[in-house]
């Protein structure tokens, strides 16, 4: 499912927008000056399909419409004196959810939170005390980082809705993550939260990913290799030498892919193919693909993922996969550095594209937030095209947020502009 219309009336007190999100790149870029709302409309759509509904209660508007491609139409409408809101979905012209405020969403979140976590507790208004870390926590970082599931069993009768479109979103701040640490013993009750350099936290998930996928393929081949004598005996199947030669050099390429990104270090070698022993070159080439099939979209990710990076030319420095640290970037003479020696720009490159290819899904709406932080302009002017072949890979919708125009280059037919296309 994919939205097709945001409309946004009162935002701020002083624009009305209505933006249209249908092209064939299932790409819109948005741009124009600071304060006209760019990154609060990524903000909007993040925060109604992620069902956090208090971030409407403080948000200054009069109405928000968003329409999906399926036929359903949301409106959000807020009352100006009571600040109060309602969220109506229709399909068509038929009511299929209804929803107010009026349940104190600020209150109900606050108090399965503090339910839940011991340690917290109210010291002013609007202020918390976490004190197994002495953190002062206004409402933001309460509900952002304590929260978590439970925001969701709030509102019950909404969530099947506020997920129709799966939402992920890129902000601005990427190189810093806020991650919450559970308590290495069992009465202690809560979550610390650390900052963590979000460079060696993707390592580490490329790291995790690649075993998984090697521990994948070896439980296949296990299971394989138990009955390949059993089933070598019941092959009725015909391979012709063309279907052969097409198969294998298939699979030579995926070994000799797995072998570039050292996750194999072995060789396809079978004998020339031979009529009398056809079925048993069937059975291998049928076990072989289904062990490299687990591969397959790993294989894509990774080569798609370094080979922008290398054509980056990152300066003296490139990228490796590597199976004990996910990823590494050595010097031109073989010295490994450390992730965070990496400048800003490099290390926003390299966050950037990970999000993209590794932790977004197909059918889901990417939402970027100035892509351009910290890159060269040249860097940026090559975005687009990085971000266009990885909509060819991921089949996702994005929205980005710039005010480069370096990053919308010669695309300007993509682009609403915020301060020449406003309503009101």
């Amino acid at each position: 499912m994919k939205l097709t219309k945001i409309e946004i009336k009162g935002l701020f007190d002083l624009f009305d927008y209505e933006i249209p999100l249908t092209n064939e790149e299932n790409l819109l870029i948005i741009t124009g000056p600071n304060g006209f709302g760019k990154t609060m409309i990524l903000n909007i759509i993040d925060s109604f399909f992620n069902n956090r509904l208090h971030f409407f209660q403080k948000l200054v508007f009069k109405s928000i419409s968003m329409w999906t491609d399926d036929g359903k139409k949301i409106f959000i409408k807020k009352e100006i004196i009571s600040n109060e809101f309602e969220i109506i979905i229709y399909k068509g012209v038929q009511i299929i959810a209804q929803f107010s405020n009026s349940q104190k969403i600020e209150e109900d979140i606050i108090r399965v939170i503090l339910r839940n976590n011991s340690n917290i507790r109210q010291i002013d208004d609007g202020q918390w005390l976490d004190r197994l870390t002495d953190r002062i926590l206004n409402l933001e970082d309460l509900v952002n980082d304590y929260s978590t599931a439970d925001r969701h069993s709030i509102f019950p009768e909404l969530t099947d809705y506020s997920s129709l479109i799966k939402v992920h979103i890129i902000k601005e701040q990427r190189l810093l993550r806020r991650t919450p640490q559970k308590k290495r013993n069992s009465y202690e009750r809560g979550n610390d939260v650390y900052i963590i350099d979000t460079i060696a936290e993707y390592a580490n998930e490329l790291r995790d990913s690649l075993n998984s996928n090697l521990q994948d393929s070896l439980s296949i081949t296990q299971r394989l290799d138990s009955s390949f004598p059993k089933r070598l005996l019941n092959e009725k199947g015909h391979l012709t030498v063309e279907e052969f030669n097409i198969r294998f050099n298939t699979l030579k390429e995926k070994q000799e892919k797995l072998n570039r990104f050292g996750l194999s270090h072995s060789e396809q070698e079978v004998p020339d193919y031979d009529a009398k022993n056809a079925n048993v070159l069937l059975v291998y080439l049928k076990d072989s693909e289904i062990k490299m099939d687990v591969f397959d979209e790993l294989l894509n990710k990774l080569e798609l993922f370094t080979n922008i990076l290398n054509e980056r030319r990152f300066t003296y420095k490139s990228i490796k996969i590597d199976r004990k640290k996910g990823f590494i970037f050595l010097t031109k003479i073989g010295v490994e550095l450390k992730l965070t020696d990496l400048s800003s720009g490099e290390q926003h490159e390299v966050v950037l594209l990970y999000e993209l290819i590794f932790k977004t899904n197909p059918n889901t709406l990417v939402l970027i937030d100035e892509p351009e932080i910290s890159l060269h302009v040249t860097w940026q002017k090559e975005f687009l095209s990085d971000l266009l072949k990885i909509l060819e890979l991921q089949k996702m919708q994005v929205i980005v947020a710039t005010h480069s125009p370096q990053i919308i280059n010669d695309r300007w037919d993509l682009v609403f502009n915020l301060e020449t296309q406003r309503i009101q």
